[in-house]
């Protein structure tokens, strides 16, 4: 990268200006008392960041204290934390943690917290709440509704300022296609989907999560919504070579790897890519700016639970497990650790991080609001997948007003389930 390493980043005016309902950090457990022993199995997200390797380090210092305490970080089958808990509860062979977000379907698997001061202290804990319970309490949050982009290929193509509007932005992707680059990195696997959330949440949701209840009441509908004008934008993007053609049959890994040898120009991710950029051999210098809206107004910040945890209600050491997550979430050194990793954020919290992770603390500050991701209250088990598949579809040739229709009657269907 072509900057100093670090930059302190504090998070305490960046949630105060977006009303994330962070909160200081709880007391840390009572790591000396020696009472709490057993076995833990922690089914863990697993990511280029979140190895095996960095979930043991985190559990370190607790372990240290507690030695009759043995933790196993377990790695999905495949990628999908949320397949392979499903396959693990119909086998019997249940962990007692699950370290990754989880569709409100298997509320009913999972045991409520407590509650307890950190428990709400927790960030979203209470915006995520199912049945007026926590299911769920995560160490961060995160940001997502941006575009990390080259400075340098930028200024090949004539850029000189970043675009606020979706039609400047599809205009600015064609320079960059002339001017011999991938204009916009995707990849296959559940990033195609992502991203075009990352896009267009803001907007969908531009009134708040009553969107989703009026999605399943009939009042709404993402044929008129502007889901459909991304839709249509997306479309474009596919036919004038704006993306790749194969896109679909690249991994995450690939995409990460296009933006960062400098092939591709710009690339729609959220916050927890900058440890990556930053640990790279980047050949170029690194921008990010909010991701552009139909009229060009500021977007609020697609944001979810960074980190977060639940516990399996047929764990057959719950003490012990809920012990376990209340260090990882309440820990201040946990915590520091686990938001300087993917550059997430939470009040009351600081770590040196990069000036590109700053950047992003900033465009945080300067969002109007949040607004929440593909899962969670009131959206169907499954969404993200089905929002997903009609994207990807547009590489197929799909209509994009025929992908619109297609979410309006899945959603019709399996909100009713």
């Amino acid at each position: 990268m072509r900057h100093s390493k670090f930059a302190k980043v504090g998070a305490v005016a960046v949630a105060a200006a977006v009303a994330f309902a962070f909160a200081g950090c709880a007391t840390p457990p009572d790591s000396g008392d020696g009472a709490l022993t057993g076995d833990i199995r922690i089914l863990a997200n697993i990511t280029p960041v979140l190895t095996k390797e960095y979930y043991e380090d985190l559990l370190a210092p607790y372990l240290e204290s507690h030695p009759g305490v043995t933790v196993t970080i377990e790695t999905p089958s495949g990628e999908d934390v949320q397949a392979t808990l499903q396959q693990e509860l119909a086998s019997g062979s249940i962990p007692d943690i699950v370290a990754s977000n989880l569709d409100p379907v298997v509320i009913p698997q999972l045991t409520a917290f407590p509650e307890e001061e950190w428990v709400n202290a927790t960030p979203l804990a209470q915006e995520n709440k199912v049945d007026g319970k926590i299911w769920q309490v995560a160490t961060g949050a995160q940001i997502q509704s941006l575009v990390f982009y080259n400075k340098d290929a930028f200024a090949a193509a004539g850029i000189t300022e970043t675009p606020t509007s979706l039609e400047d932005f599809t205009a600015d992707l064609r320079k960059l296609k002339d001017a011999g680059y991938i204009p916009l990195q995707t990849a296959g696997e559940w990033v195609t989907g992502a991203q075009f959330a990352m896009m267009a949440n803001p907007a969908l949701l531009a009134d708040g999560p009553q969107y989703w209840a009026d999605q399943t009441a009939g009042t709404a509908s993402f044929a008129d919504s502007p889901y459909a004008t991304y839709f249509d934008a997306y479309a474009g993007w596919v036919k004038d070579g704006l993306v790749q053609k194969d896109a679909l049959g690249l991994k995450y890994q690939d995409s990460i790897d296009g933006f960062t040898s400098g092939k591709a120009a710009t690339y729609i991710i959220g916050n927890w890519i900058v440890p990556s950029i930053d640990d790279a051999d980047v050949p170029f210098e690194v921008g990010v700016f909010a991701t552009p809206t139909i009229d060009g107004a500021l977007p609020k910040q697609f944001s979810g639970p960074a980190q977060p945890y639940s516990i399996l209600k047929d764990s057959k050491n719950q003490a012990l497990a809920l012990d376990i997550v209340k260090y990882l979430v309440s820990d201040k050194d946990a915590i520091a650790k686990s938001l300087a990793s993917e550059g997430n954020f939470r009040a009351g919290v600081s770590y040196d991080g990069s000036p590109l992770n700053a950047a992003v603390a900033a465009i945080l500050d300067a969002a109007p609001g949040s607004v929440p991701g593909t899962t969670g209250p009131g959206i169907p088990a499954g969404f993200a997948d089905e929002l997903n598949l009609q994207v990807q579809s547009q590489y197929t040739g799909g209509s994009p007003a025929d992908a619109a229709k297609a979410l309006d009657a899945w959603w019709k269907t399996n909100a009713a389930n």
